[in-house]
């Protein structure tokens, strides 16, 4: 048996020891905010205010009038993730219980701070009391019921239990139909996702002196049932999946891939607006599914959300959500794409095999090609000319070009495999997975500045992947981290594990207000001010 750990309890001093070897720092809601899975739904509670689902990743916390999710506090939080199989909520939203495999916890939405017990058994049901609901949390384990105060410390034996009707919590089945007679109208709605896959209900939660019945299932997230119109709506249910190996920002939207390397039940690309409304989902053919295993690098454009993958790459269409698959039969030198660039005359796709130009308006074939004798692992354009990161160093592709011309000849340093490029301003940044070097007068092609290399930056970040400009600087993202890089000052700032972000950071995008970071266990949102000057 899993049992929850006391050191939970302790975890302001896990904090400290973080510090001394990172960036770690308390974090604040508008700060920094996890966008992960939040369909599979494992318990709900509502309170006059707000309604909380519990994933088994993350706890979500919706406005109940609205709708709106206001914040998502993930395991880096404190959140005990998979353990947790019941939960309710005080009506005065002062503390939200949580009841689970081997333990209980709590969780208090103002100072976003857990705290937490062993307790025997796996809790089913955590219930207050209507009358007294702020003196504490009623547990129901196969051990018997387990009563935790307020301000206790500990789960005690239960002397007694507040009678069925004078309880707080979850629905039973009988207790829903009580509420909604006509249920089993709108259930298969409820149940079933709009690929006619079926989601068991998970919990329902009914807010006193309401006519707003909570429905929660696991698999197709919340919705919300008006018990006199029956009428529906479903609540933002976050990404197809948790695992995210890319991210890009184009105006307000962001988009975000999972693809298959996780095991997850879903992939594709998930798009919303960067104040977490909108959701849209994109997963291929309905009964084949998004093309590719892998899902490298994401490109937004004015019509469509192009994707590099490993079987091609691909264009899905915004409005239809069509999909259209550019591979070796279309004029692509390679299955395996790696980078993607949009210039004014086309999206250039780069491959183990060489380049591939392709109209971004529904052409069937690539425009142009350029076979290399170098696998392309990155790309970055400007107007119409592209510069290029591959497996022996960093060329450029002018316009009118017929074959890219190498950027950094005879430079041992940088005679690697570059595996991402980006430019802000005149300065163009390139990165191996262990070096970032740089120079000024990009725009003067091949015949810029002298490179310039980067001392290892410390604290370290792991193997570099990803890059993006920021106005003052640039984005780096690595294996163990993510971090904000100022080379003209030599201004290194990291925010690292387990504190700041969940690693690996696959990708990086920079909007107008925030930093998106792609990782494991979602999409992290960062203000930018918190470290980009």
């Amino acid at each position: 048996m899993r049992v929850w750990p006391v050191v939970l309890l302790a975890a302001g001093a896990a904090s400290a020891a973080r510090a001394q070897g990172a960036a770690s720092r308390y974090w604040r809601p508008e700060e920094r905010t996890l966008v992960t899975d939040l369909s599979g739904v494992v318990a709900i509670s509502a309170t006059q205010s707000n309604v909380y689902a519990a994933t088994r990743d993350a706890l979500a916390i919706y406005d109940r009038f609205s709708l709106g999710l206001q914040e998502v506090v993930g395991t880096m939080d404190g959140y005990p993730g998979g353990r947790v199989t019941t939960m309710v909520a005080d009506p005065g939203d002062a503390v939200v219980w949580l009841g689970g495999i081997g333990g209980w916890a709590s969780f208090d939405p103002l100072s976003r701070r857990f705290d937490g017990g062993a307790m025997p058994g796996s809790a089913d049901l955590v219930v207050l009391d209507r009358s007294a609901p702020s003196s504490g949390a009623y547990f129901h384990t196969q051990a018997g019921w387990y009563f935790v105060p307020e301000l206790g410390f500990a789960a005690q034996p239960a002397t007694s239990v507040p009678p069925p009707g004078d309880r707080i919590g979850s629905l039973t089945g009988a207790e829903l139909l009580a509420r909604a007679p006509a249920f089993e109208l709108v259930r298969l709605q409820i149940q079933r996702d709009a690929r006619l896959r079926t989601w068991p209900i998970s919990g329902a939660v009914m807010p006193p002196a309401s006519t707003d019945l909570f429905v929660a299932t696991d698999g197709n997230g919340i919705f919300r049932v008006d018990v006199n119109s029956y009428a529906l709506e479903r609540l933002p249910a976050g990404l197809l999946a948790a695992p995210t190996a890319s991210v890009a920002v184009s105006g307000g939207d962001v988009c975000a891939g999972t693809d298959a390397r996780f095991g997850a039940l879903r992939r594709g690309v998930t798009c919303f607006s960067t104040d977490l409304e909108n959701f849209q989902y994109y997963e291929g053919n309905p009964v084949s599914g998004m093309p590719g295993r892998i899902l490298r690098r994401l490109l937004v454009t004015r019509s469509a959300v192009w994707a590099a993958t490993d079987q091609g790459a691909l264009r899905v269409d915004r409005q239809s959500g069509d999909v259209r698959q550019f591979t070796p039969a279309a004029g692509l030198p390679s299955w395996d794409v790696r980078a993607l660039a949009a210039t004014s005359s086309g999206v250039w796709v780069g491959t183990t095999g060489g380049l591939a130009q392709v109209p971004d308006n529904g052409a069937l074939r690539a425009s142009a090609a350029i076979t290399l004798d170098a696998a392309v692992l990155a790309l970055a354009s400007r107007g119409d000319t592209l510069w290029i990161g591959t497996s022996v160093g960093p060329y450029i592709l002018p316009p009118g070009a017929s074959a890219p011309l190498a950027l950094a000849p005879g430079d041992p340093a940088l005679a690697a495999p570059i595996v991402a490029l980006v430019l802000k301003g005149d300065t163009l940044l390139a990165a191996t997975t262990s070096r970032l070097a740089w120079r000024a007068g990009a725009g003067g092609g091949a015949a810029a500045g002298a490179w310039h290399e980067g001392p290892p930056p410390a604290p370290a970040i792991g193997d570099f992947t990803a890059l993006a400009a920021d106005r003052a600087g640039f984005w780096v993202a690595g294996t163990a981290g993510l971090a904000f890089y100022q080379p003209a000052r030599n201004v290194w700032r990291a925010l690292t594990m387990p504190g700041d972000v969940p690693q690996p950071v696959s990708d990086v995008a920079v909007g107008r207000d925030h930093v998106w970071a792609a990782t494991p266990a979602g999409v992290v949102r960062l203000e930018r001010r918190v470290l980009a000057p």
